[in-house]
């Protein structure tokens, strides 16, 4: 029996009962959907935790010995470190920030937020402003523009930030989380509302552009002591690893148990209309077809099924994720087209795995059997 035969009687069978392919398609939509979504709300976790870094000039990270994150650990580091890393060879911009998640209560609401006290002159603030202007003067603030809405505050309002007011002149963008927001001040009030004048949390080096990193630590590593240099980039990464491992975990079983229950509906459907089509495929046993052949014949539908589930989910996923994005701004969906090619490969691996059962059945079949039931 040829291949080409096989092939129009498993489109046959699968399109037979149009109402239990709408039913399998879906149900693999609706784990794929799943998947696609747990995957982009987790890419957007790692561009929420990196955002700062992403958007601020700094090839080199001067932090308190021990140090070797930026959100979710305190440095403290004399005011002398960022004059001192200035003459360094190699080092073209030197940018000293404070930094610090502080409780805001705002109208009897504890809110945590994220403090960047920076020097308008050298840089560190926000990257893009959605409305107003960045901080000039030590009473001055800018929220984030999510945070803002939230509570009620616009330009001009007026927010305690540790028993201090402060005029909201600039509401930010791209500086909230489903976490926190960030907030940007001068770096002398920082100073003042920490009450550790002439310090710094961080200082953020850009390298010159022919500078070796490697040589410009060691340099540093003269001039500075007991202080821990990281690049950026494994700055990023750390806070990544600390950070999202929090959620990653259950994301990820949550991925694990879309895929099982995706599997096991389009399994049960499969195996269900393999077994109405008994004598079907005991005939096509006895007229000489092989096991292999009637596997190609279960598996085409499987995979056939499991390709159109995957294609409804990804749409599904997208449009979803754009809503969800649109309407909670916090929750950032991004969904990355290397994840599509991914979910694809799970999709028909998927379809595979639901052919198994039905398959072994087939497999196991006695044509004589069949006749005499």
């Amino acid at each position: 029996m040829s291949e080409s035969t096989m092939t129009y009687l498993a489109f046959k069978n699968l399109f037979q009962q149009k109402f239990r392919l709408a039913l399998s398609v879906s149900g693999v939509a609706l784990a794929m959907m799943l998947i696609v979504l747990l995957n982009g709300f987790l890419s957007g976790i790692y561009v929420q935790i990196t955002a700062y870094l992403d958007n601020t000039p700094a090839d080199l990270i001067i932090a308190q010995d021990g140090v070797t994150n930026l959100l979710s650990a305190s440095s403290l580091l004399p005011a002398s470190a960022a004059d001192q890393a200035r003459g360094v060879p190699g080092v073209e911009q030197v940018i000293p920030i404070i930094s610090q998640f502080v409780v805001l209560d705002i109208h009897d609401e504890k809110v945590v937020a994220y403090m960047i006290g920076y020097e308008r002159d050298v840089g560190g603030g926000p990257w893009a402003l959605r409305a107003g202007r960045p901080p000039t003067d030590d009473d001055e603030v800018v929220l984030d523009w999510l945070m803002a809405e939230r509570h009620g505050f616009e330009l001009g309002s007026t927010i305690e930030i540790l028993d201090r007011d402060f005029t909201v002149v600039g509401l930010s963008d791209g500086t909230n989380s489903w976490m926190t927001s960030f907030f940007f001040i001068e770096k002398r009030a920082a100073e003042r509302v920490l009450l550790a004048p002439d310090t710094t949390s961080f200082v953020l080096l850009k390298l010159a552009s022919q500078a070796d990193p490697a040589a410009v630590e060691t340099r540093l590593h003269r001039r500075l002591r007991d202080v821990e240099i990281l690049p950026a980039a494994v700055m990023k990464q750390n806070d990544v690893n600390l950070l999202a491992q929090i959620f990653a975990v259950p994301l990820q079983m949550m991925v694990a148990i879309a895929f099982a229950v995706g599997t096991a509906i389009l399994g049960m459907i499969i195996y269900t209309a393999t077994v109405e089509r008994v004598r079907e495929y005991g005939v096509l046993k006895a007229v000489g077809a092989k096991n292999w052949q009637l596997y190609w014949l279960v598996s085409q539908q499987a995979l056939v099924t499991g390709l159109a589930g995957v294609m409804l989910g990804i749409g599904s996923a997208w449009l979803v994720g754009g809503w969800i994005t649109a309407t909670w701004p916090k929750f950032l969906v991004i969904i990355q087209p290397e994840t599509t090619l991914t979910i694809g490969t799970v999709g028909l691996l998927m379809g595979l795995l639901a052919a198994l059962l039905p398959a072994r059945y087939v497999g196991r079949l006695d044509p004589a059997h069949v006749f005499r039931g």
